[in-house]
């Protein structure tokens, strides 16, 4: 985990930060994915702040979802990113309306903790041998317990009908949200992901383009062991003649292998 391979600002200064209030979270799916990963963690602002405003959207997200309930895996595409999550990640000179957007909701039997584990074990390939054809980890220096992040270079998995694999380098951080009480906190602690790719992937032969790709994760426990996990992704590719991220059959596979993957996380936390 934190990121599934393409199948499967202005700075606050620090004396300033602490006068910032935080603000509510969206009421909608779209809003929430978007405020999620702009506000993952803002450069230079005192993070009790967006500790409040994640907290605020992850029992938004459970509710949107009704995740006391959920059973089956939801599916969608989401509207575009805007040019504030674009400016959160640096990457202010992109096109927003270019990435397609997706998410799936889905109740993965783990707990907290044991996701924490796998997301920061780096030896990703032996625990989703399917996924990549390589991988490799190198933590970012310098980054506080409560949100690692590290850089994460890749190689597609080959794929019959799409041999011709990419490597692409994403960076990916882990916000570990803390449980504020009942009131700030419907959801409990909660975990957010946030990955996006700072320049574009390199195919093996010519005639493809990976482009964009921004994501954001959410997961909560509902109960012990069992955890609702929203994911939401905005992203551009095109393969050639065959697809590209705006058709059914690419958005399909793609949600698909966000399932998959939690099927594969769901045998990893039962070992």
């Amino acid at each position: 985990m934190r990121h599934v391979p393409f199948l499967l600002a202005i700075v606050v200064p620090v004396a300033l930060a602490s006068c910032v209030a935080p603000a509510p979270a969206p009421a909608d799916l779209d809003g929430l994915a978007r405020f999620a990963f702009a506000r993952w963690l803002p450069e230079g602002e005192d993070q009790s702040v967006s500790d409040a405003e994640l907290a605020d959207a992850l029992g938004k997200i459970h509710d949107v979802l009704g995740g006391d309930t959920l059973a089956e895996p939801q599916r969608g595409t989401l509207g575009n990113i805007t040019q504030a999550e674009l400016d959160a990640v640096g990457l202010s000179d992109r096109d927003p309306n270019k990435p397609q957007g997706i998410f799936m909701a889905n109740v993965v039997h783990c707990s907290l903790d044991q996701i924490d584990a796998l997301t920061l074990e780096p030896d990703q390939l032996s625990l989703y041998p399917d996924a990549y054809a390589a991988y490799s980890r190198e933590m970012i220096e310098g980054t506080p317990e409560s949100h690692p992040r590290w850089l994460t270079t890749y190689t597609s998995a080959e794929h019959a009908l799409m041999a011709n694999q990419l490597t692409a380098t994403v960076q990916s951080g882990l916000r570990r949200v803390p449980d504020l009480g009942p009131e700030a906190s419907p959801a409990g602690r909660g975990l957010v992901f946030r990955v996006y790719l700072p320049e574009p992937a390199v195919f093996e032969t010519e005639g493809a383009e990976f482009t964009d790709d921004y994501q954001v994760e959410t997961l909560t426990e509902r109960a012990p062991g069992e955890l609702v996990h929203f994911y939401a992704i905005w992203r551009y590719m095109r393969y050639g003649v065959l697809a590209d991220s705006y058709d059914a059959l690419m958005i399909d596979q793609t949600i698909q292998a966000l399932i998959d993957w939690d099927a594969k996380t769901d045998e990893l936390c039962a070992q």
